[in-house]
């Protein structure tokens, strides 16, 4: 068989991708046409002719710069496509010389069912179909087109017949009896499918099938279709790295020992406001740890305006304070700084009953828990947060890191804290940018978790600095952040939706120079994947107007800065933990509430260009705001503002 058919004329409306022809979807690294093109060269297909139509230009085009002229590719445009698959099929007929391999653009086929079907001959006067008879296994479709066969001949073809017993697999080799078949049908019925013609062959005897084996098939139909066949393939991928492991022929029998730790230990959230202002009024240091060193971190803008009266107060208890004082910003998380701080606490003395409690924003419990987590193995650590980011995500976790030269929180471990203090009395000296800073995290909770929150928050006509609205907030926060982590400590299911926002934030963040706050990144990072969602199928333009309106609510940016360059992005995307060989990985949501789910996972894999598609439908134009711009109109007065009573 030397001819090969590709039909790649329709619409593919419900795959609902904007911007992208069904056909030049992008699976596993390679549009699907140009997938099934190679492996049709591959088995020593001479001629392939494209049948087109839906935005024929733009897929001869593609193919055109992708394979040359010269690839024996032949193109024809079905100007009737809209009246049905026999139209386009029969654009093709008087080049069709033979027998010929008939194949849908929109479906993906492992190498052996390719191979097969080229080899095979089916008898003179007919035609043959692959289907799959391993109808449990079958992703379900929207419409699968049914097959009943008994011994390799098909019986009866169509979407509603009963009983069947195997599912078109969108693969066949065909003589030209095929066309006269389609041909008979338009002329009497004007649209006609191809389904309809392999009836009235099955009618006559003309049909058989093959049978797909332990083969791979993917009819690329629906977003979900797209998501299962990237997961397949990269799984395939992997599995194609992995070197058998070698095996001695007289080598002795390993013996394995297994030991597990478990621990019911929790780490409480407390409320309590006034307790920065008077830390000896609480109980915040366990008589255990009386007489050991205590080393309480800050910053140097915490300092003046708490940690210096915080520690004075403690240390006229008794107790045996060390106060170190970290610099403002991410420059604190460096690795040099954290060898650094690790030196200075051991020169200071420190035992197993030392204390190490963080008194900042996230910056500092970020370095705190990590110098914690690692001194003799681990030391009881106690975060009070000042910072709305803080009290709504740094300090509710048991997450600790610094960050790497390649981008954010890159060295870290898995430690909980002991206790969690939350004072939000000490938000009123925040600027408002700062404030705003943390509803990143809150709206990301509203959007990934919990609807009524969100309709809270979109609802609010209040000022967002009142006491009230933030402790209400903050405690629902707290709650939801801390149901996911006790669930799904590791993040690899659920607690996925912590991470939403973050796979585009972090980048952006980085590339920044971090002149943009963590949460000002994750706002725009939601963005990029709310356009992934809607790109791929997984939400619609209104799940888009929903993030914009909160985020934007609260003052945060939606757009990426203009000097943030798209191929410096897709570089430190891949410093993100995500990031696998084989590309991006997402937590995605298709409406408010609702992690998005393909195969009961909900770790999404999303293509670059798909990644690129987001970036560029989130990014600024350049005549809109840049990053110092941005700075610059939302760095308000640095001074308190008055509070508003609770």
């Amino acid at each position: 068989m030397k001819q090969a058919l590709i039909l790649a004329a329709g619409r593919g409306a419900r795959l609902d991708r904007p911007n992208t022809p069904k056909p030049l979807v992008d699976v596993g690294g390679q549009p699907i046409i140009v997938r099934l093109i190679n492996q049709l060269k591959k088995e020593g297909i001479e001629e392939i002719h494209i049948v087109v139509g839906h935005e024929s230009k733009r897929i001869m085009h593609t193919l055109a710069a992708h394979f040359g002229f010269d690839a024996g590719l032949v193109f024809h445009t079905a100007n009737n496509w809209q009246l049905g698959s026999a139209h386009s099929i029969l654009t093709a007929q008087k080049w069709m010389t033979g027998t010929f391999l008939l194949a849908m653009a929109d479906h993906i086929f492992d190498d052996r069912l390719i191979a097969r079907m080229v080899h095979h001959a089916p008898r003179e006067s007919a035609v043959t179909a692959l289907v799959d008879a391993r109808l449990k296994t079958i992703q379900d479709t929207e419409t699968p087109v049914r097959i009943n066969q008994k011994n390799h001949r098909v019986e009866d073809v169509g979407t509603s017949i009963v009983p069947y017993n195997s599912i078109d697999a969108g693969l066949f080799t065909a003589t030209p009896i095929l066309f006269d078949v389609l041909h008979n049908l338009v002329q009497r019925h004007g649209g006609s499918e191809l389904t309809d013609g392999l009836r009235v062959l099955a009618k006559t005897e003309s049909l058989s099938c093959i049978e797909v084996d332990n083969e791979y098939w993917f009819d690329v139909d629906l977003p979900k279709d797209v998501i299962r066949a990237e997961m397949f393939l990269r799984n395939q991928q992997r599995s194609r790295r992995l070197a058998p492991p070698h095996r001695q022929r007289h080598s002795n029998e390993s013996i394995t020992y297994h030991y597990r730790l478990q621990s019911d230990e929790t780490a409480r959230m407390i409320f309590q406001r006034g307790l920065v202002q008077s830390p000896e009024r609480f109980a915040l240091i366990p008589p255990k740890s009386a007489s050991s060193p205590i080393f309480v971190f800050s910053d140097e803008t915490v300092n003046r305006l708490y940690a210096d009266s915080f520690v004075g107060k403690l240390r006229a208890q008794g107790y045996d304070i060390h106060c170190i004082i970290l610099p403002d910003g991410e420059e604190a998380k460096t690795i040099s700084n954290y060898v650094y701080l690790v030196e200075r606490v051991l020169s200071r003395g420190v035992d197993e009953h030392s204390m190490f409690i963080s008194l900042g924003g996230g910056v500092v419990c970020n370095v705190c828990g990590f110098v914690a987590s690692t001194i003799y193995r681990g030391l009881e650590l106690v975060h009070v947060p000042t910072t709305l980011m803080a009290q709504c995500d740094a300090a509710i976790s048991h997450k600790q890191a610094i960050n790497g030269h390649f981008g954010k929180n890159m060295v870290g471990t898995y430690y909980k804290p002991s206790m969690v203090l939350i004072d939000v009395d000490v938000l009123e000296t925040l600027d408002n940018r700062q404030i705003s800073d943390g509803f990143a995290e809150v709206i990301k909770h509203a959007l990934g978790q919990d609807p009524h929150l969100a309709a809270f928050l979109l609802h609010y006509e209040g000022s967002m600095r009142d006491r009230q609205f933030l402790e209400t907030v903050i405690q629902r926060n707290v709650s939801l952040k801390c149901e996911l982590v006790t669930n799904d400590p590791k993040e690899l299911a659920e607690a996925m939706v912590l991470q939403y926002g973050h796979t585009a934030g972090h980048p952006i963040e980085h590339l920044s120079g971090y002149r943009l706050y963590h949460g000002e990144s994750v706002a725009i990072g939601m963005m990029v994947a709310a356009q992934v969602a809607r790109i791929i199928g997984a939400c619609d333009d209104e799940m888009v107007r929903l993030h914009q309106t909160l985020i934007e609510k609260f003052h945060l940016p939606t757009t990426i800065p203009a000097d943030i360059s798209l191929p410096d992005f897709m570089d430190a995307l891949r410093f993100n933990k995500r990031y696998v060989v084989e590309g991006s990985q997402m937590a995605l949501l298709d409406r408010p509430g609702s992690l998005w789910q393909v195969n009961g996972q909900t770790v999404i894999p999303v293509s670059d260009e798909v990644m690129k598609e987001a970036f560029c439908a989130t990014q600024a134009k350049n005549d809109t705001v840049s990053i110092r711009q941005f700075r610059r109109t939302n760095a308000l007065s640095k001074q308190p503002l008055q509070a508003v009573s609770a």
